[in-house]
């Protein structure tokens, strides 16, 4: 069955040629995942066997715990029954009764014309070609979205992302949980300049102490918004909500 998403899907390759895992990083249905098994209360269930209050979310995306993405996805279909659309039955053929008429048609996706039989094949042909340059715009850059741009999957993503934020806001919190417990703690600045994640706020050598506090607290805050997007992220992904990173209502 063909499978139609509204987002870049994972690409696996084939068995003589496999793809690196680089290639399924650049699909946000990959950090799904990822963030998906970082949340302790769904790794809960996993133990349990999809047991508890996340059960119902345990039957549609199962045991992550496996560091294996690509059986995940492929198991019993998974990838595709979780996040590609319903596709339309539209195809182009002749409407032989009033009957057939689709009352979910519309402008937007659907032409529908009178072709007079008794005009010559040159005239139609270059009726329809006119029709088609005025009211086709499939293939055009910045086309006008259609019903069909809106999600039908199961699990639609929640609002726009880069692949670089999903990956950097997670490297981020995963670096942050790695001195958590540290003694003396360690301060969020410092976890920024590790990362260089705000070139602009390196401190150096020659600023005075002014100066380089002004500079680490631009870095600390950098870093606080990037771990409360990631445990925003991480909850949600466990509620069915991907990449939210506001407060499910």
């Amino acid at each position: 069955m063909l499978r139609r998403f509204l987002a870049p899907h994972p690409t696996f390759g084939t068995k003589n040629k496999p793809r690196t895992l680089s290639y399924q990083q650049q699909s946000p249905y990959y950090w799904w995942w990822v963030y998906l098994r970082r949340n302790e209360d769904y790794l809960a269930c996993c133990e349990k066997g999809g047991k508890g209050k996340l059960s119902k979310l345990y039957k549609d995306f199962g045991d992550v715990r496996e560091d294996n993405f690509k059986r995940w996805w492929v198991e019993g279909e998974r990838g595709g029954n979780l996040f590609s659309e319903t596709i339309p039955e539209l195809t182009l053929r002749e409407i032989e009764d009033k009957a057939e008429w689709d009352e979910a048609w519309t402008r937007d996706e659907v032409l529908v014309v009178a072709i007079p039989l008794t005009s010559s094949r040159r005239y139609i042909q270059s009726r329809l070609i006119r029709l088609l340059d005025k009211r086709h715009h499939a293939d055009k850059p910045g086309r006008k979205k259609s019903n069909l741009d809106k999600s039908t999957a199961n699990y639609p993503l929640e609002r726009s992302y880069t692949i670089e934020n999903l990956q950097k806001t997670l490297q981020v919190y995963d670096n942050y949980l790695k001195v958590k417990y540290e003694k003396p703690k360690v301060p969020l600045w410092k976890i920024g300049e590790q990362m260089r994640l705000v070139p602009s706020a390196m401190t150096t050598d020659d600023m005075s102490m002014n100066e380089r506090q002004v500079f680490r607290n631009v870095m600390g805050a950098s870093v606080k918004r990037y771990i409360t997007n990631a445990e925003k992220m991480i909850a949600n992904a466990a509620l069915g909500r991907f990449p939210l990173t506001s407060d499910v209502v």
